[in-house]
């Protein structure tokens, strides 16, 4: 695995080496991970249905949109 070691600017962003983008194009995801990791990952196409019941929320009323919010940012 290659890594890169970069600085943020004043907006706390980071440039992708050009080989990267190149190989990636256009979209890419970040990843923040439980233990304060980031990963960098280009998008790749998926089907919705890929992610079915890939996260779990404890939340009474999925109308109540407050509730709902507040259990995903927990």
């Amino acid at each position: 695995m290659e890594s890169v070691v970069r600085t943020l600017d004043k907006m706390g962003r980071i440039a992708i080496p050009p080989k990267w983008r190149k190989k990636w194009g256009k979209k890419v995801i970040l990843v923040r991970m439980p233990d304060g990791e980031v990963l960098i990952k280009p998008l790749r196409r998926i089907k919705l249905t890929e992610l079915f019941d890939s996260i779990e929320v404890d939340a009474e009323d999925f109308t109540d949109t407050d509730e709902l919010r507040r259990s995903l940012y927990e």
